[in-house]
Order: structure tokens, then C-alpha cells, then sequence
């Protein structure tokens, strides 16, 4: 008995230890966080190892879509989740962004701090990414190029309420790419009594655990409602690349989002991946979750949930 005991502790540890780092390429430790949020975290990485998808985690939800309402893109860049989705849906959708890069600072978990104003459509990376795409810009904004698309203008802060009030309906789709943790929790704040059963949330960085899904998971003890998750899969990154008609241009954007903190960060991007803080995951990690990202190059932090129940939300 104390043998077959010894043996089920040890499973036990391992297990733990397996989802002690986050499987992206920021690999943050959560034994920083309160002991909630690590359950959260931990029952987070079961659940979505029974909804992985080979593909894009957006499109996905969106060929699937069905009823009434709104469809939100929160933080688009140059537009083309936005486009996309209007194409898989056959409907209106409404992006939102400032075009002008993030609001606010991006700490990404133990990884790089992305400044504020990071992400603007006029950086080479972007003006690139629009030329090779065909992307053309008017007064500032992304053009539609044909799609039945409305680009609102502006923080979330500013234009997400406004906007709201002139829309009536419940919002069937909710894509969040504002990145950071204070734009989420603002935007889920905003849009909860619009929310209901049946709603998709659609986070693309919600691996990052001091952003998204932090957001969400204290979005969801405020107002005690229920959700079950539905895919993980690529994120909008991948779709951007996707769009390159060149296969040659399509590799080096693909290579240079690799390297995308040597735009956002502080340069040090490709030095760092010998450190701690990279190797820590993949020698940590369940292999399945190791082979899963090596599919895309770690570019699999999208996530998908739909809610089942309102609990407080209407309250």
C-alpha cells in the first residue's frame, strides 16, 4: 500500500509540474499567482487539450456560426480577421481599432514589454504586410476591399459604449485582440449585458496569463455565469501571413513573426530563446502539447468558449 501510495503521489506531482509553464513560447511560471488562479489555469490546460484544431480558432467559430446578432472584432491592425470573417460569415462585422497601435503598455507574461503604441499600421512590419497583401488605406483606416465591413475608429474606451448604444441585439461572436489585460477587461465590462446563452468568445492571446485569460477569469468570478470551451488553434498572426499571395513573401513574414520581438521589444528576441525562460517550457511540457506548438511555431495561444448559463451578467 504505501508503494501504490509513493506511485500515485509521484503521478500526481508530475502531473502538476506538466502545466507549472504556460505552453507558449513566453512560458511564464504561475506559481507567481494567487492559488485560485493557478486551478484555473491548471483545469484551463485539461480542458483544452479535448479542443484542439489544426486550423485558424476565428474562422472556425466562424463557419460554425448560427443566429441572431452582433459580431465584434476587437483589435484588427490591418483587417484582415475582420474581412475574413465577413467572407465566412456572409455578414456584417464590425472591427475596432485605433490603427494608431496598443493604449497601453503589453507586459507579456516573463517575455518582452510591447510599449504603447506598438502595433500601428504605420510600422515597416504592417506597411509591408499591406503591400504583400493588397491592403490599401484610406484617411487612416483600412479599406474594406469589398467586404461587408465597418472599421470603427478609436480606443475601446471611447467607442465601444457609443457604439453599443446605437446597436441593439445580442452579440453573437465577440473577437478580443486588444492584448492587453486592462483593454479586455474593459471590453468584457462593457459588452456583459449584451452577452447570452449561446454567445461566442473568441480571446487571440489567451495563453498569455497575465493578459486575456486573466481578464476572463476574473470577468467570470465577478458575475459567476458558465462556459465550456469549444477550440484552440492558430492565431490571427498565422491568417496575416495566410494572405501573402508570394509563397516566398508568405515564408518571410512567417519568419519575421517569429521574430517579432526584435519590432516590438527590445531586440534581444532571438539571443533570449537559449535562456531559462524558453527552455523551462519545452522541457516541462506534456510532449503533446510540445508537438502541438512546434506545428505553428508557437503560434497557437487562440481560444474559444461559449457561454451556457448568464449567472450575473444581466444583473
Amino acid at each position: 500500500m504505501p508503494f501504490l501510495w509513493r506511485n500515485q503521489q509521484q503521478r500526481t506531482d508530475v502531473a502538476r509540474r506538466s502545466d507549472r509553464y504556460i505552453p507558449n513560447l513566453y512560458s511564464r511560471d504561475i506559481g507567481v499567482y494567487e492559488a485560485d488562479y493557478q486551478s484555473f489555469i491548471r483545469r484551463t490546460m485539461t480542458e483544452l487539450r479535448e479542443h484542439r484544431i489544426s486550423g485558424h480558432t476565428l474562422l472556425w467559430e466562424a463557419s460554425k456560426l448560427r443566429g441572431a446578432g452582433l459580431i465584434l472584432d476587437l483589435g484588427v491592425w490591418i483587417g484582415w480577421s475582420t474581412r475574413l470573417l465577413a467572407d465566412e460569415t456572409g455578414r456584417r462585422v464590425y472591427g475596432f481599432d485605433t490603427f494608431e497601435g496598443i493604449v497601453e503598455d503589453w507586459q507579456v507574461d516573463d517575455g518582452a514589454l510591447v510599449k504603447a503604441g506598438a502595433l500601428s499600421i504605420t510600422e515597416p512590419w504592417a506597411q509591408r504586410l499591406i503591400e504583400d497583401t493588397g491592403v490599401v488605406i484610406e484617411d487612416g483606416i483600412p479599406s474594406a476591399l469589398g467586404r461587408d465591413v465597418e472599421f470603427v475608429k478609436g480606443s475601446t474606451y471611447d467607442t465601444l459604449a457609443p457604439f453599443l448604444e446605437t446597436r441593439p441585439g445580442p452579440i453573437r461572436l465577440f473577437h478580443m485582440d486588444l492584448d492587453t489585460y486592462e483593454s479586455c477587461l474593459h471590453a468584457l465590462e462593457t459588452c456583459k449585458q449584451r452577452f447570452e446563452v449561446g454567445s461566442i468568445l473568441v480571446f487571440d492571446e489567451y495563453l498569455v496569463t497575465n493578459g486575456e485569460m486573466r481578464a476572463f477569469y476574473e470577468f467570470w468570478k465577478k458575475y459567476g455565469f458558465e462556459y465550456r470551451y469549444r477550440a484552440w488553434g492558430l492565431e490571427i498572426m498565422e491568417m496575416n501571413a495566410a494572405m501573402v499571395g508570394s509563397r516566398v513573401r508568405r515564408f518571410l513574414h512567417r519568419a519575421e513573426a517569429i521574430q517579432a520581438q526584435r519590432v516590438l521589444g527590445d531586440g534581444s528576441y532571438v539571443w533570449k530563446v537559449w535562456g531559462k525562460r524558453f527552455w523551462r517550457f519545452w522541457l516541462g511540457a506534456p510532449w503533446s502539447d510540445i508537438r502541438f506548438m512546434l506545428g505553428a511555431v508557437g503560434q497557437r495561444k487562440s481560444v474559444s468558449l461559449e457561454i451556457t448559463s448568464l449567472g450575473r451578467l444581466r444583473a
